[in-house]
């Protein structure tokens, strides 16, 4: 069974610096003390070798001095750690002379101050860095008036000045004719003049046009064609201002020409009072208006005329009869009933044959009609549409099957899949053939079941005789499968069911304990070591999903519990690099129960060691070793970073990770706590 989780537990480095307080508490010989007081020396002048013998040496007068053993292991790490910086120093001058030879001077220079930064006192990059810091002196002038040049006419250029830009660069490529920079910034300067030409040119065009339209009268038109020109140069307040008149116009034409349809309306349905109200309301928009002021003189010399009271009275009832009308529409209107509602409003209009209200109702519910007639018909197309799409995709789903079926030789299947097939569409040429082929096939099908069984039987015996008593259980079960009721298989599945059972039980004590150890550690909050345990119980494989759970349930706590993101997307560390991530000091309340979490792919295809450093602006503080697993999955590190001594008690500001012989691709990093 497949390792439900894979977990990697570290181990501490042991590599713990010691305070003052703890030297001094080692009784030593005078000989003893001189050994150690002569190494740091040497060490503080970084003179490691000369320490390493020292610290050595006292380690023969006390082999098992604590003190001793980790100023070698500090020793060590620094000769380790100059030696990388020696293959640091020489790939940058390696670097710096294929720059130089490729005549590549400022790179080259860049490497070269690298490695001085490394050797400072390096006699051939020195030599190198002054000879090509002289030649780029020498050029310096001509390439300062060039960049004046170049400088110039991206300011103008930037302030639009399109043409005294070229200039500036024509002037700067007589200097540098194959400047590609140059020639690049002086053909997109003539690129932009020549969009700025074309601009100027649009912009004066939609101006003169949106004045033309305004003298028309055409408002909205007119303020179409300022808001295009406007686009164009947004910053023209001229035009901004010429929009917001306009607009001005606009609401003053449409306000009055909608008072005055309205009026109309009225007056052509003999409304007269309310004509006049909206031929009144149409002078407070344009005072004096002649058309309404003369609407309005028509309205009163009809009002007052003997007439127009008949009209009053036969009017009186017209008005009644519409407005039944209408509300016996609207009543089957909302009731769905749309042919009814058509005819009332058709009866409506028969009264008052332009209403405006009765068009807009009858040419609704006409409009409902055809709409719902339309629905009727696409339904009945996607009904009819998705059932043939349902019957083809069934069909080939059914010859797929069947195919597939044949492939695996369970041609009883395959004849019945392939019936439904005829089912559905009789003519079917390829279930016809199919058929014939699997006709001829029964014979094979009786052999594969015995050979079937025959393996399983096989495998079965296999199975119990390396214990493994799942598998029996799972062969026989086949074997049954393919001879229904067989007595041989049938006494074989009882039997390596009844020694599960007790393979099971004897795991049982083994399980318990790993659990139990497990929960003790869990209650302490040392979490990786529950994790170890529970992980131990999991490859017993009695099937229990508490060992799981559990150590899931620890993940989603320490989730949880982050306290700070170190990494939050994917860095790669490649062999024998060293990546330092900061962060501010973490609450010193909290440090003891402090977890470092890491994800990481091993980019390689073997096994390495991770070193995990912390520390301070004051050095190193301490840190713990990680194995990296050779397989190519994202594995989880659950580093319990709080149990050591330097990480509580001092404000640690970085931590770092250092691959041993291989690389490391990290997609999280985190610091945590437990509850």
């Amino acid at each position: 069974m497949k390792k439900l989780l894979k977990y990697i537990f570290v181990l501490s480095l042991g590599i713990l610096c010691f305070t003052t307080n703890d030297i001094q508490a080692q009784e030593s010989a005078p000989t003893y003390q001189s050994l150690i007081s002569s190494g740091d020396k040497e060490f503080s002048k970084q003179e490691y070798i000369k320490a390493k013998t020292y610290y050595q040496e006292a380690l023969r007068l006390k082999p098992n001095d604590a003190s001793a053993k980790s100023k070698l292991d500090k020793t060590l790490q620094k000769i380790r750690e100059e030696n990388k910086k020696e293959e640091q120093f020489f790939e940058h001058i390696d670097n710096a002379d294929n720059f130089y030879a490729n005549n590549d001077l400022d790179k080259a220079l860049a490497e070269y101050n690298k490695a001085l930064k490394i050797f400072p006192k390096d006699e051939y990059a020195l030599g190198k860095k002054e000879e090509i810091t002289t030649f780029l002196k020498n050029e310096k002038d001509k390439l300062d008036e060039f960049n004046e040049m170049v400088t110039l006419g991206d300011n103008l250029l930037k302030a639009e000045k399109y043409a005294e830009a070229v200039m500036q660069y024509e002037s700067a490529l007589k200097i540098y004719p194959n400047n590609s920079a140059a020639q690049a910034k002086y053909k997109d300067a003539k690129t932009q003049k020549e969009a700025f030409d074309s601009k100027v040119n649009e912009f004066d065009r939609l101006t003169a046009q949106g004045k033309d339209l305004a003298l028309r009268k055409r408002y909205a038109e007119a303020i179409a064609s300022y808001e295009q020109a406007l686009q164009i140069f947004p910053n023209e307040s001229d035009i901004s201002a010429t929009i917001n008149e306009l607009q001005t116009k606009k609401n003053i034409a449409d306000s009055y020409n909608a008072k005055i349809t309205e009026a109309d309306a009225y007056y052509e349905d003999r409304s007269y009072n309310e004509a006049r109200d909206a031929y009144q309301s149409a002078l407070t928009v344009i005072a004096d208006d002649s058309y309404a002021l003369g609407m309005i003189a028509r309205i009163d010399e009809i009002v007052n005329s003997p007439e127009y009271r008949k009209i009053q009275n036969d009017k009186a009832k017209i008005d009644n009869d519409f407005a039944n009308f209408i509300g016996k529409g609207e009543t089957a209107e909302g009731q769905k009933n749309y042919e009814q509602a058509l005819a009332y409003y058709v009866k409506a209009l028969e009264l008052k044959p332009n209403n405006a209200e009765a068009l807009a109702k009858k040419k609704n519910a006409e409009d409902m009609i055809l709409y719902a007639e339309q629905q009727r018909k696409e339904l009945e197309r996607q009904a009819a549409a998705e059932a043939e799409k349902q019957r083809k995709a069934q069909i080939q789903n059914l010859i797929n099957t069947g195919n597939q079926q044949i492939t695996d030789k369970k041609y009883a299947d395959a004849e019945s899949t392939f019936n439904q097939v005829l089912a559905l569409d009789p003519n079917n040429a390829t279930a016809t053939e199919k058929l014939g082929v699997i006709a001829g096939f029964y014979e094979e099908i009786q052999r594969q079941k015995q050979e079937n069984y025959n393996m399983a039987m096989s495998e079965g015996r296999y199975a119990m005789d390396s214990w493994n008593f799942a598998e029996a259980i799972r062969q026989y079960n086949i074997a049954l499968a393919n001879k229904p009721g067989d007595e041989a298989a049938t006494q074989q599945l009882a039997l390596a069911q009844q020694s599960e059972n007790q393979r099971l039980a004897g795991l049982q004590n083994e399980y318990n304990g790993y659990v139990a150890k497990g929960d003790a550690q869990f209650q302490t909050k040392n979490y990786d070591k529950a994790i170890e345990l529970y992980t131990k119980a999991i490859q017993l494989n009695t099937g229990n999903p508490y060992p799981s759970n559990k150590i899931r349930e620890i993940g989603e706590m320490l989730k949880a519990n982050k306290i700070m993101d170190l990494v939050t997307s994917s860095e790669t560390i490649a062999n024998g690099e060293t990546k330092r991530y900061e962060f501010q000091p973490v609450d010193a309340s909290t440090r003891r129960g402090n977890y470092l979490l890491i994800k990481g792919k091993n980019l390689g295809e073997r096994q390495f060691i991770m070193y995990v450093s912390y520390g301070s602006p004051n050095g190193r503080s301490g840190g713990f070793t990680v194995t990296v697993p050779k397989n190519q999955d994202v594995n989880d590190f659950i580093i319990r970073i709080g149990s050591q001594y330097k990480w509580f008690s001092e404000d640690n500001t970085w931590i770092e990770i250092l691959p041993e012989n291989g690389s490391i691709e990290i997609t999280t990093m985190e610091i945590t706590k437990g509850n």
